[in-house]
């Protein structure tokens, strides 16, 4: 029986529409970062594992691809953390040899002092690492990470990937109010990311129900006035914006489809319309379903609602 390790296509900020691989067991990550929207770690581990089957997860690959339209990238992201799978590397090279799929990684950096992780991240198309703060007390406060990380390492990890990585490094940082914003913490940030030298930087605050309500949003005032802060010191910065990218159906199951992107990560109304090309209908008569199941329910977000899963009951 299948786990559902695929999901999508998903309408990522960043990547277009991203066919996603989830190798990680809800929630097992290296960081139990106050801001997540996928909820708090209840495994935080730095310990290299094979989770599942690989050739299971190959077979659900190669049954699901089949069955949707243009996609943009296959990306590893999802429930956790996905470099803490010691099978990564041969699942990357897997997708790769198809010759037609873009790989890229969602990963919060953790892992980048490990010679065996930026060895198996160079097969990668796009990598695109997160980098909250490099202040030590604003790094535990904001990605509260496993005891045995260091910030410095990983920072030294990333500038030594990206010497040598052939493709591109988004990196990706997301701002807390009052935690990770201050000009101390700018210039830090701006300091590392020089030396790191992305292919681009880009910066956003919280925009889904997070993990601890203590993670509040900035306002646009403010994420632009960092914006412009950092762009002269860096240049390269991007503010991440919303998903306006047409899509082709996805012919999987809509239900079932559906099921899986909210148990990965909260999800809007409309969000589901456009990924999934339905109409207010179609997806009105899932979710009323999927609500009187108990599979999913509402939660409000800064005056915007979001439809969860409930995650108790998925297989990841």
């Amino acid at each position: 029986m299948s786990m559902g390790f695929i999901f999508g296509p998903v309408p990522s900020r960043r990547l277009g529409l991203s066919l996603g691989i989830n190798i990680i067991p809800f929630k097992t990550c290296s960081f139990n970062c106050i801001y997540c929207e996928v909820g708090k770690t209840t495994n935080l581990t730095i310990e290299r594992k094979s989770f599942f089957d690989v050739e299971e997860i190959k077979r659900e690959f190669l049954e699901t691809v089949e069955k949707v339209g243009k996609i943009d990238f296959v990306t590893f992201s999802g429930s956790g953390e996905p470099t803490l799978n010691k099978d990564l590397g041969e699942l990357i090279r897997f997708v790769k040899s198809f010759k037609k799929y873009k790989v890229a990684i969602l990963t919060n950096s953790s892992l980048f002092f490990r010679k065996d992780v930026r060895e198996e991240l160079a097969e990668c198309d796009v990598v695109v690492p997160s980098l909250d703060a490099v202040l030590e007390e604003s790094f535990k406060k904001i990605n509260m990470p496993h005891k045995n990380l260091s910030i410095d390492a990983i920072v030294d990890g990333l500038i030594e990937f990206s010497s040598s990585f052939s493709g591109e490094i988004w990196l990706e940082v997301l701002f807390v109010k009052d935690i990770n914003d201050s000009k101390d913490d700018l210039d830090a940030l701006c300091n590392a990311i020089n030396q790191i030298n992305p292919t681009r930087v880009q910066i956003g605050t919280v925009d889904r129900p997070p993990a601890y309500t203590s993670a509040k949003k900035l306002s646009p005032k403010e994420m632009m006035d960092i914006y412009t802060y950092m762009s002269a010191k860096v240049g390269k910065i991007d503010i991440i914006g919303s998903f306006n990218k047409e899509n082709d159906a996805f012919y999987e199951d809509i239900e079932r489809s559906i099921v899986k992107m909210i148990n990965i990560r909260p999800c809007s109304k409309e969000e589901l319309k456009e990924t999934f090309n339905a109409d207010d209908e179609k997806i009105d008569g899932i979710l009323n379903k999927l609500f009187e199941e108990s599979k999913a329910f509402v939660q409000d977000f800064e005056g915007k609602k979001f439809i969860v899963g409930n995650r108790s009951s998925a297989n990841i």
